[in-house]
């Protein structure tokens, strides 16, 4: 489990890179952001509910208890606090620079593993995010900088980057005694309570359409249920701060989704930028790999 366990939290992370695209689909055929994220919550919810029914072991024989199921759901708000930082972020700066700011959860999330933890990151570590950094200036096709950028935008977008540095930390530390299937279902529940409360009035005066019904579905596969059963099977079999680098890889998807299924343009430096990241991810587990063999 081990060995693959890095493959499938690349894979989490780079389910997270597709729904950005998903969101600009769904805009053109006239979705609303509030009520296209109430239905991929709810989607989430539903389906891994179903599943928990048919094939998972129930709640009651995970020797769990009330208040920790309660914790798990409250960490799972985290990643509903993701989502709407970082859409309503889109409203004052460029996907550019919310990109950019969004990956601070990089950085963040090692920095608080190492709190959480009391355990300073490696010298490759903290080299690996420098060029993940770096290269997610490049790669979000930042440079060069025209105009003025929020401040307002800026603060949402890194506030989006402190919920997603904790939802990497939770999926790693809370609930271990509880089945994966059963700790993504509890945390996909609190993420929906809180997009609920926050897009309610919204949810009230827009109406419903089959549109909106339809992306809700295929959003809540790529940005909760394949990415949050990632995370949770397979984050806590990883190294300190080797997950966080790992969910840079959210950025180049991203940006090959969209050059693929939208035709946006990627140029030179946005592709330096990606092979900047991507390297450091692989230099993060290979080199890491070989260092821990010969210890």
């Amino acid at each position: 489990m081990k060995r693959v366990a890095p493959f499938f939290v690349g894979l989490g992370a780079i389910s997270y890179g597709v729904p950005a695209t998903l969101f600009k689909i769904a805009r053109g055929e006239g979705v609303v952001n509030g009520p296209l994220l109430f239905w991929s919550f709810l989607s989430s919810v539903v389906i891994l509910v179903l599943i928990q029914l048919f094939r998972g072991p129930r709640l009651s024989q995970q020797h769990t208890s009330w208040r920790q199921m309660l914790t798990v759901m409250a960490a799972g708000t985290a990643t509903g606090f993701t989502n709407t930082f970082y859409i309503t972020a889109l409203r004052y700066v460029s996907v550019a620079v919310a990109a950019v700011m969004l990956m601070q959860a990089v950085w963040l999330s090692v920095l608080l593993a190492a709190v959480i933890h009391h355990q300073r990151p490696s010298r490759l570590q903290v080299l690996s995010i420098v060029l993940v950094l770096g290269g997610t200036i490049l790669a979000a096709g930042l440079l060069p900088i025209r105009g003025k950028i929020s401040t307002l935008g800026m603060t949402l977008s890194f506030l989006a980057a402190v919920a997603y540095a904790i939802t990497i930390q939770v999926t790693a530390s809370l609930g271990k005694n509880l089945a994966p299937l059963s700790k993504t279902m509890l945390m996909c529940t609190g993420a929906f309570v809180i997009v609920t409360l926050v897009w309610g009035p919204q949810l009230i005066s827009v109406p419903m359409t089959l549109a909106t019904i339809k992306w809700g579905v295929i959003v809540s596969f790529f940005s909760m249920i394949l990415p949050l059963l990632c995370y949770t099977v397979f984050m806590p079999l990883l190294a300190l701060g080797v997950g966080p680098i790992l969910s840079s890889l959210e950025l180049p998807a991203a940006i090959c989704v969209a050059f693929l299924v939208l035709g946006e343009r990627v140029s030179i430096l946005q592709i330096l930028g990606v092979a900047i990241i991507i390297g450091a991810v692989l230099l993060t587990n290979l080199w890491g790999a070989r260092h821990r063999q010969q210890i």
